[in-house]
């Protein structure tokens, strides 16, 4: 272990180092002292260190406790439970590891020595984590954990600590030398692939101006790419520090900047939105990606809310279910395994159809991408949906609505009655379009959540458990715990009692899931007309409830887009939408830069996970994008 003596030398050391007795309210500069200093405690300390465990001492030592990173905390003057001097020790460690904040939080949940030793009285839980990482810290300061983690990781390397395998110890000083760090390799690619986009997005995007303009219209895109890459960052006060940044001598002002941007029309963005997204897939295709059959999904999301006079907008503002009034966009994405970029978006305008819209995207979006499948949550579970899906020969999955005295009520009753826990019905067409489905499934799940209906993923999870349990002859197998033996015996129960209910015309329609598709992977009988036997059944009801869970793809872009989208107090709809869509942009280009990081580093072997977090790409984008010589 470090001895005490060790740690008294570094802190007498670095006492003598202004920056340790300032609060670091200055900005940039301090935190340069603060990444110098450091790296001499590291180089000094590490000699002695003889493993890991001595690592994290030295990182639990470092004298940072009076430090207040003011001027870095967002949350400032407020700084909650936990001061930073103690999140930046706890970050220290997971950039030394290569850590997301769950393997952060998991570690000191495991260590709680560690925890201790850090300055915590309790464990945040991985939620605080990532909020301080993504929310408190500046990124000038996330940059600076990031290069003490090195500086540290470095002087352990030339004094030959030893690591655990979760940390990379293998690369000598000369292959560090030739071959780029993962950070390295990740700035490399971003910036190369920036310089690949930017033709795409200047190139496509286009302002209807005179011909006696001033500014090269490049400034008004570079602007906008500018200001949503930082947070909370409004078109009026914006130029001001993007004039700070950019080599352009001419650049336009805040009002002159929505002006231009603001005459363009649903129209125009849409198909500029398009055109980019069509060059990111060709250079997705020169890796073998988005070749074939693609899953997408269709959702609609809202915008910032709208806190203007609602005159004249009234077709365009609508309500939701928090009580505010927003615009809304659809948008089509590709989800799954594939590249998950956005194909196409419109506005939702009130009194619009779902048939409508559903047309309106997969009539462009078909022609990028070979669209299989298309699933849409029950908001678009219409006759009229299902017609343009097949019009357009794609394939759609997504569950219904159960009505009072319906079919599927009857279905259900009938279910209830038998004591069928699973159950597929189908509908064949006389036109040659192809056979509908409705599968049955029983909704087994604890939660309180009235969204449940949406978000079946636990209910699924336990229900392929459930599955895996199962041997050929249908008898639990020695693998399974006592407590899913009991949990079984209770379902066999809930099933006798719902049985005795629907005796008596008593059926809860809420207990029963159904969904709808025409994929001809789904059926009721196996290629002989037979009907299916159960392990066949089973396997085929779990590889469509895998299908559908890929769908929060959807959900999950539309939280990591509003990283890239330009704030704003316009009430002008298609300027809305056009940060809307130009945050798509963005979004599209970093997924791409994320596969060609993986296929540079993991190569075949990459996994569906991001390599490259939205928060490193705008690190790394902010400097290679907008700030370019004159055109």
């Amino acid at each position: 272990m470090v001895a005490a003596a060790l740690v008294a030398d570094a802190t007498d050391r670095h006492e003598q180092a202004h920056f340790f007795q300032s609060k670091l309210d200055r900005g940039g500069e301090a935190l340069d002292g603060f990444v110098a200093d450091v790296t001499t405690i590291a180089q000094s300390q590490c000699e002695h260190c003889e493993g890991y465990a001595d690592i994290e001492t030295l990182v639990c030592r470092l004298p940072i406790d009076r430090l207040t990173f003011a001027s870095h905390d967002d949350h400032a003057p407020y700084s909650g439970p936990y001061p930073m001097a103690l999140l930046v020790r706890a970050f220290i460690i997971e950039k030394i590891n290569g850590w997301d904040e769950t393997a952060l939080h998991d570690h000191l949940r495991a260590n709680p020595s560690l925890c201790r030793d850090l300055g915590f009285e309790s464990l945040p839980n991985q939620s605080t984590f990532w909020r301080a990482w993504n929310e408190r810290f500046s990124e000038d300061l996330r940059d600076a954990v990031q290069k003490c983690a090195d500086s540290i990781v470095t002087a352990a390397r030339a004094n030959e600590v030893s690591f655990p395998e979760r940390v990379n110890t293998s690369e000598t000083a000369e292959t560090k030398t030739n071959k780029p760090s993962k950070h390295q390799l990740v700035a490399q690619k971003t910036d190369e692939v920036w310089q690949q986009a930017k033709p795409f997005v200047t190139d496509a995007f286009a302002l209807d101006r005179g011909p006696n303009w001033q500014i090269h219209e490049n400034a008004f895109f570079e602007q906008h790419a500018y200001m949503g890459m930082r947070e909370d960052m409004y078109a009026r006060s914006g130029p001001a520090s993007f004039s700070l940044d950019t080599t352009r001598e001419r650049i336009p002002t805040g009002s002159t900047h929505r002006y231009q941007i603001g005459k363009l029309s649903v129209t125009e963005i849409r198909e500029m939105l398009r055109d980019t997204t069509r060059m990111l897939i060709a250079r997705a295709r020169q890796n073998g990606e988005l070749d074939g059959p693609v899953f997408a999904a269709i959702d609609v999301t809202k915008g910032f809310p709208f806190t203007g006079e609602v005159e004249d907008h009234e077709d365009d503002i609508l309500g939701y279910k928090d009580g505010n009034e927003y615009y809304q966009w659809a948008v089509l994405k590709i989800v799954g395994m594939d590249v998950p970029l956005v194909l196409d978006a419109i506005p939702r305008v009130r009194g619009q159809s779902k048939d409508e819209i559903v047309e309106k995207l997969l009539s462009e979006a078909t022609e990028m991408v070979d669209v299989d499948l298309v699933m849409m949550d029950r908001e678009f579970d219409s006759d009229p949906v299902k017609d343009t899906c097949e019009e357009y020969d794609v394939h759609y999955l997504n569950p219904t609505r159960i009505f009072a005295n319906s079919d599927e009520a009857d279905t259900i009753a009938w279910m209830y009655r038998n004591g069928e826990r699973f159950h597929v019905t189908e509908e064949k067409a006389d036109d040659g379009t192809p056979t509908r489905k409705q599968v049955y499934l029983p909704k087994q799940s604890n939660s309180d959540d009235e969204d449940e209906g949406d978000d079946l993923s636990a209910v699924w999870t336990e229900m392929c458990g459930e599955w895996e349990f199962d041997d050929v002859e249908g008898e639990p197998s020695e693998g399974m715990s006592f407590s899913r033996l009991l949990a079984d015996i209770q379902r066999e129960e809930e099933v006798e009692e719902r049985k005795q209910k629907a005796q008596e015309g008593e059926v809860d329609t809420g207990e029963t899931v159904v969904f709808e598709t025409n994929h001809p992977y789904v059926t009721a009988s196996n290629a002989d007309e037979q009907q299916m036997d159960g392990r066949a059944f089973i396997h085929m009801i779990e590889r469509l409830i895998r299908w559908y869970r890929r769908r929060w793809g959807i959900e999950n872009g539309f939280k990591k887009q509003k990283h890239f989208m330009v704030r704003t107090t316009s009430t002008e709809r298609d300027y809305r939408f056009f940060n809307f869509v130009f945050a798509c942009v963005l979004y599209n280009v970093w997924r791409l830069v994320d596969l060609l990081v993986k296929l540079a580093i993991d190569g075949e072997n990459r996994s569906y996970s991001p390599r490259v977090d939205a928060n490193q790409f705008l690190t790394v984008a902010k400097q290679c994008y907008g700030l370019d010589p004159p055109d």
